[in-house]
């Protein structure tokens, strides 16, 4: 493996996956770079570039094992172990990844709530209760690994103020604000950026 591996190449390589899993429960058992790459609208030079950087997995004159080359990127994407997960914000949207998580991801256990909101607290999403945010500062403490930040800002930063000693090791960030905490992988995700980035496209059609 190449002791750097581009951002780029690393969003890639979910898609990658993806299409391999659908082709493996179309039946298809193997595919070349020429073929996958028709499916997805990239090139197949990109493709093998991509997965050169990780050993490269195919075969002159026989292509890929569609199974196979599936679970090497889970593999390489670290998704063959499960991680706990924690959700801070559980209005709809937080609830929507929740539900999400929870019928297509095998890989994430739902290990924590958090929402500031009282006809929230104490109740119970997915079995798991919903704490305040004084109290959920010690769940944190206990074997999160990915911390999932749905809600405003003010409380996103708040609580990443309390990430220090904790064993988070990613933050899947919603909250409408940008932070970064030294020791600790953070995507930030804004909604609207795509829509907006397709409303370009819209507007520019060449």
């Amino acid at each position: 493996m190449d002791s750097y591996i581009s951002d780029a190449v690393i969003r890639r390589l979910p898609r990658y996956r993806r299409y391999l899993k659908k082709l493996s429960g179309q039946g298809v058992q193997r595919i070349s770079s020429k073929e996958l790459g028709s499916i997805m609208d990239v090139t197949a030079s990109q493709i093998r570039q991509d997965l050169n950087h990780f050993g490269g997995f195919g075969q002159q004159g026989y292509g890929y094992g569609v199974e196979d080359l599936s679970q090497k990127l889970e593999e390489i994407m670290g998704l063959d172990r499960t991680y706990n997960i924690g959700v801070v914000g559980c209005g709809r949207l937080g609830q929507a990844i929740i539900s999400y998580l929870a019928n297509n991801e095998p890989f994430y256990k739902l290990a924590g709530l958090c929402d500031n909101r009282a006809d929230m607290v104490g109740t119970e999403i997915n079995g798991v209760k919903v704490e305040d945010k004084a109290s959920f500062k010690e769940t944190m403490k206990k074997g999160i690994d990915i911390l999932i930040i749905t809600a405003p800002a003010r409380i996103a930063e708040e609580v990443a103020a309390d990430i220090e000693g904790t064993e988070i090791k990613g933050i899947w960030n919603f909250g409408m604000t940008e932070f970064h905490i030294k020791g600790v992988k953070v995507i930030n995700v804004h909604l609207s950026d795509s829509l907006h980035a397709l409303c370009y496209y819209i507007n520019h059609p060449d």
